[in-house]
């Protein structure tokens, strides 16, 4: 089977009541709404998200779109969101 890479966009909507209370006055993206967003995306598009591994969380993300790739190959999708250039959450999901 050969790798398929699949990319987008992500938006995060400052306006969700969900940042009033993280954090108040600096609201930060929760890192299980980051995971979340990727296991849902690869369900919308027929996959079956099985198991969530080693996501690491490289800076605090604010409410706003980010750019995401996606690397699937041998049931496993490498998963990665962008703050600017730069790998901002990674890992991965077992299909």
């Amino acid at each position: 089977m050969t790798a398929q890479t699949l990319s987008g966009t992500f938006l995060f909507d400052g306006s969700d009541p969900l940042y009033e209370g993280h954090f108040p006055g600096n609201p930060v993206v929760p890192g299980s709404l980051t995971v979340a967003a990727f296991v849902t995306m690869l369900r919308k598009r027929g996959y079956a998200p099985s198991e969530v591994r080693n996501f690491r969380f490289r800076t605090f993300l604010s409410p706003g779109s980010y750019a995401w790739r996606v690397l699937l190959d041998g049931g496993r999708a490498r998963c990665t969101l962008f703050h600017g250039e730069m790998p901002a959450v990674t890992g991965e999901v077992v299909l």
